[in-house]
């Protein structure tokens, strides 16, 4: 049994202009792939660091 809609048998309209989160969007976007990269690349200073501490301390 399905339920009865009240525009049963029309065909929908569809909006293909705009996305559905196009009034979301700001109107700067981020450079994602080059925050990602900097994200990346401030990981591998860390783990540099901490490697070279332990290095430090152990063989002191």
């Amino acid at each position: 049994m399905e339920p009865k809609l009240p525009d049963d048998g029309q065909a929908q309209k569809l909006q293909l202009t705009k996305s559905p989160s196009a009034h979301e969007r700001a109107t700067l976007s981020w450079p994602w792939g080059l925050v990602a990269i900097g994200v990346m690349a401030l990981a591998w200073v860390g783990i540099y660091l901490l490697w070279n501490g332990f290095t430090f301390l152990f063989n002191w």
